[in-house]
């Protein structure tokens, strides 16, 4: 089967390691509950390593389209990120301030925020969009928001399930307490469900990210 972004392919290929360690998980074998507790923390961390390189996928194919292609959301969104990481502004309120080296630092700002007001500005590397979950925080909410810059898509995965994406912070809780408590409270059948689970929402993912992708195309083509 083919997929939309590289991550999708490179997330299957990897997954396979998770197939192979669960193999080892024998109810008959003293070391069960440990590659299950492996299986389940190398799962996750892959799962999470795919949506961060397919959100970089996605944005670097943003670079070279006109800012009208993309959504009202998305530019307002890149606009706040601006202000908040890299706003050449703040400082102002001091006259010391009143350099020719702040001035610079403001025109290379305003112009690399030109998209709000020029619908032809092409995106390129200044345009804002994270690719990586917050620290720390890699829940269901976190992944919304993560796919809600796109067009402000409060529900992206509607058609995937709101009950079958709520497994998902089951599977994050699971990971954390092997991480912080050591506990598993799994069975060998639960961990294959969870694999299975993480399959199909990858495929969800990038086939939600692709048809976003064509929107901007065709805005891109005048569609």
């Amino acid at each position: 089967m083919s997929y939309r972004f590289e991550a999708t392919s490179d997330f299957f290929r990897s997954v396979l390691d998770v197939d192979t360690i669960l193999g080892y998980a024998d109810d008959s074998d003293s070391n069960r509950d440990l590659f299950l507790k492996l299986a389940t923390v190398t799962l996750v961390t892959k799962f999470q390593v795919f949506v961060e390189k397919a959100l970089e996928e996605f944005r670097y194919e943003l670079n070279e389209k006109p800012s009208r292609a993309l959504s009202t959301y998305a530019l307002m969104n890149s606009l706040k990120l601006s202000l908040v990481e890299d706003n050449a502004l703040t400082g102002l309120v001091k006259h010391a301030n009143f350099t020719d080296d702040k001035r610079n630092r403001i025109i290379g700002f305003l112009n690399s925020i030109s998209y709000i007001s020029d619908a032809e500005q092409i995106i390129d590397e200044a345009f804002r969009f994270r690719t990586k979950f917050p620290l720390g925080k890699t829940g269901k909410s976190e992944l919304i928001d993560l796919l809600k810059q796109i067009d402000g898509d409060s529900n992206p995965f509607d058609g995937f399930g709101d009950e079958r994406i709520g497994k998902l912070d089951s599977l994050l809780q699971m990971r954390h307490l092997i991480i912080h408590q050591d506990r598993y409270i799994g069975t060998k059948e639960s961990c294959a469900e969870s694999i299975a689970f993480l399959r199909e929402l990858v495929t969800y993912i990038d086939s939600y990210l692709n048809q976003k992708m064509h929107i901007i195309n065709q805005n891109t083509n005048g569609a």
